[in-house]
This record gives structure tokens, sequence and C-alpha cells, in this order.
């Protein structure tokens, strides 16, 4: 098995101080890279993966073998309670890393990537969700269009779209990540507003699709319940959106800032570059 290396690995472990024999909870496992480095420190781990196409019971006895590690397949928004019943509570460090892998995007074929044009537009995490990506563009109206698109990807001038998704529709429904490709690359012949255009769009619908914005104020929440005084909270996020949302929540909580500015990536791709990791304290 090929190991991954999340984007700001290091300066997220370093960020949870962690101590051995401490309980730690990885809320989004992945492939388990900051699991793997939480281990080699000695921490027990309690790891949460909502991803019911990823094989993770598998992945996890090839690549860790490590008793001190206990899987659980669900959302992170339910961070309280699988951490009470699993006996993680109170909890030493919590880490959530946003970003959605590369490798989920390359073997889903679920549409997360406009880069694949023939993949059906589902864009789901977990097939319990009820609404996929093209529910959404054959049935919303144009009103919570907008919403979405301004909401979750900060979309500005995005008005043309909705109008042209909303024409299509009439005609022939949304499936495949290519129907809505068409309709961008009508409208914006530029290839720098085009890139952009589709990376906003593909975001938004992501996000709605899996309730990404409520399930990170849950967790937030719920994390700020179980932390240990003392213990850490470490959050990569990966866009404006999120992290705005981050900054919100946890000046209402118990939880003070570690991190006065937040730790930039500056290599990788485009994706890995926006990444930034803020770091907390439970008082």
């Amino acid at each position: 098995m090929t190991k991954h290396t999340p984007v700001l690995l290091q300066q997220a472990i370093d960020g949870l101080n962690v101590k051995p024999g401490g309980r730690y909870i990885d809320a989004t496992f992945g492939l388990g890279g900051h699991s793997r480095e939480i281990l080699k420190k000695g921490g027990n781990v309690l790891a949460i993966d909502w991803n019911d196409q990823s094989n993770i019971e598998t992945r996890l006895i090839a690549s860790l073998q490590d008793k001190r590690l206990t899987l659980i397949i669900d959302n992170y928004c339910n961070i309280e309670k699988i951490a009470k019943e699993n006996d993680f509570y109170p909890a030493d460090g919590i880490l959530f890393d946003l970003g959605l892998s590369m490798e989920q995007v390359a073997i889903s074929g679920r549409g997360f990537s406009y880069q694949k044009p023939e993949e059906e537009l589902d864009m789901r995490i977990n097939k319990e969700l009820k609404i996929s990506a093209s529910d959404i563009l054959n049935n919303y109206t144009k009103e919570e269009l907008y919403e979405i698109f301004t909401t979750n990807a900060e979309t500005i001038n995005i008005g043309s779209v909705i109008d042209a998704i909303i024409r299509r529709r009439r005609v022939k429904k949304f499936q495949k990540v290519v129907d809505i490709l068409k309709i961008i690359d009508h409208l914006e012949p530029n290839f720098e507003r085009n890139s952009i255009i589709k990376r906003q769009v593909f975001q938004a619908l992501r996000m709605e699709v899996n309730q990404e914005l409520d399930n990170i104020r849950k967790a937030i929440i719920g994390s700020s319940k179980i932390l240990i005084s003392g213990g850490r909270l470490a959050i990569i996020s990966f866009h404006q959106t999120e992290d705005r949302l981050i900054k919100t929540l946890t000046k209402q909580s118990d939880l003070k800032i570690i991190t006065k500015k937040p730790i930039i990536s500056k290599q990788g791709k485009y994706f890995e570059r926006s990444a930034k990791l803020r770091i907390y304290e439970k008082n």
C-alpha cells in the first residue's frame, strides 16, 4: 500500500502535543496518515471515517495493524456520541482534515471532480444520503441554487450559470459531470475564469450534497464538549467558507486559539496550497 502524506501533517501532529497513552480522535481518517503519526508518538486513536467506498477495514489491517486504534464508520458530526460510546471521553486531542483526498476523487466514480466528465453527478460521500448533485441541479429553485453557490463557494456573477441550468433541465435532466461542464464552457471561454467557476460550482454542490457546513458546526460544538482541559483541537480547512465558520464557532466556545495566524501550506498543488491549519486549546 502506498502511504499518502497529508498536507500540513507534521504541523498538525505537533499542534496536538501528543502524549504517550493519551486519547486522540482522528475525525477524518481517510488513508490513515494522521492516525499513523499519532500512534508513532504513543497515543491511542479513535478514527472516524464516513466514506462508504474506501475499503477502510482492509486498509486498516494492511497499513496500521495496531490494537491502539479503533475505527468507526460514521459522520464526524456525531463526534460527541462516538467518543462517549468508545471510551474516548474526555479526549486529549482531536484532529480534523476537511479536505477530500485525491484518492477518493480518483476511485469514487461519483463525480467529485470536473476532470471526470463521464462520471455520474452524484458527489455523495456516503450512499445513505438521499440527495445527489444531479438532484440539486434538476430540482432546486433558482433562489436555492443561488444560495448554495454564494454560501458554499462564495461564487460571484453566477446568475447566468443558474439561468442556463434552469433552461437546460427543462429540456433534459442533468445526469453526468459533462452536462454541467458544457454549460460553463459555453458561457465562459476564458480558460482561467472557466476553471475558477468549475471549481466553485463543484465545491458548492459537494458541500450541499454532504451538508458539510452543518456537519462542521456540529463537530466543533461536540469537540469542545469532549476535550479535556488543556486538550488540543487541530483543524485543517481548504477554503474561506469553512475557515470563517470555524473562527466564528470557536470564538463562541471555551476554546482558546494557539495559532494567532493560521499555518499555511506553501507546497503542493493549488488545493494543498489553500490549506490552513488552526490549533485551539480547551480552557
